[in-house]
């Protein structure tokens, strides 16, 4: 083998000696993101596969174990797990290639797209809609995903994981006005009411895989729970990996509200504003996120998205001002403060 510091474990070895791979199988380290996991691949001839190994058997371990069967028994495009082995926390998984949505979009050179946006993106809404509509027989089937909600409390904790981690941490703002408390309440009042899907939880370009047959799949998906019908295509559109231009966030948006019975009954203007309370959600999220993995984590590549995080965050509240009434306004400037800082 290739990786001499991998000790795959017996049971592993074992489903792959009885699978056609031989003892001369070679493996290679996938880069991992944020989460502490780890991924190779095993490979030998035509065949492949990879091994996540985790540094325990958690909930989030057994979560993605057991959605892997359910998802795929709703026929949702979510990676295949071959075998487990829960005694070395390792899970053997199918590969899915080496492409995701990022690899297709990002930019052929500095300031320069790839132009694959128009073609790909619809295909993943696409996706994206087929999971969603299978949410009441899964929930059905499934009780611990319809009782898992991504509730008010946890809207809220993404709101206070933004002020700790970029107001507090990032940017050395030590007083936080009662304004603003105000206002991610108000926010997570809105998202919470919102018609309720099957959610991934975390739907962005790194874990939307391109496989070679062009067929799109999904990973990372043990944070799936009932929640928002916006806060995935939220996610998708207003990801700062990918930074899509606000014109195309709003077309691919269309798209998939054209497509969505969950939201028919909403207004265009109020399927909007939707939108956009979702989404000031995430953006929150992920730049919390981007300040928390670079600085606490120390992951170096993180940094590097934390302004493109305030930049869509920007955006992002550039729109709500044309929507919100009246909400807070001295919580936005705010914030608004902070990002232009």
């Amino acid at each position: 083998m290739s990786n001499e510091s991998l000790q795959i474990s017996p049971v592993i070895k074992d489903y792959l000696l009885s699978r056609g791979y031989s003892e001369n199988f070679t493996v290679s380290s996938i880069a991992g993101a944020g989460s502490g996991r780890q991924y190779f691949r095993i490979s030998e001839g035509s065949r492949s596969c990879v091994l996540q190994v985790c540094a325990e058997v958690n909930d989030d371990f057994r979560h993605f174990v057991d959605y892997s069967k359910t998802f795929r028994d709703f026929g949702l495009p979510v990676t295949r797990v071959y075998c487990v082995d829960e005694s070395s926390c390792q899970v053997l998984q199918e590969d899915l290639g080496k492409r995701n949505l990022l690899d297709e979009v990002s930019p052929v050179s500095p300031g320069v797209r790839s132009g694959n946006e128009r073609i790909i993106y619809p295909t993943v809404i696409d996706a994206l809609v087929k999971w969603q509509e299978a949410s009441q027989p899964i929930f059905s089937s499934h009780t611990e995903l319809w009782i898992r909600r991504f509730d008010f409390a946890a809207l809220k904790w993404e709101t206070d994981y933004f002020t700790d981690n970029f107001l507090k941490a990032h940017c050395g703002i030590t007083e936080i006005p009662q304004s603003v408390m105000n206002f991610y309440s108000l926010l997570a009042v809105s998202v919470d009411a919102q018609p309720k899907v099957l959610m991934h939880r975390d739907f962005q370009s790194q874990n939307i895989m391109v496989r070679p047959n062009s067929e799109i799949a999904f990973v990372d998906f043990q944070g799936a729970r009932r929640g928002s019908a916006f806060y995935d295509i939220a996610s998708l559109l207003w990801d700062p990996y990918v930074c899509l231009p606000l014109s195309m966030i709003k077309d691919f948006y269309e798209y998939w509200r054209m497509q969505n019975k969950r939201v028919q009954a909403y207004s265009k203007e109020d399927a909007w504003e939707s939108f956009i309370h979702a989404s000031l959600q995430r953006v929150m999220q992920a730049l919390g996120a981007y300040c928390f993995l670079s600085k606490v984590k120390g992951i170096e590549k993180f940094k590097q998205y934390i302004e493109p995080g305030k930049a869509q965050l920007r955006t992002l509240f550039g729109e709500f001002k044309k929507i919100a009434k009246a909400t807070e306004p001295e919580a936005i400037e705010f914030i608004e403060k902070a990002l232009n800082g």
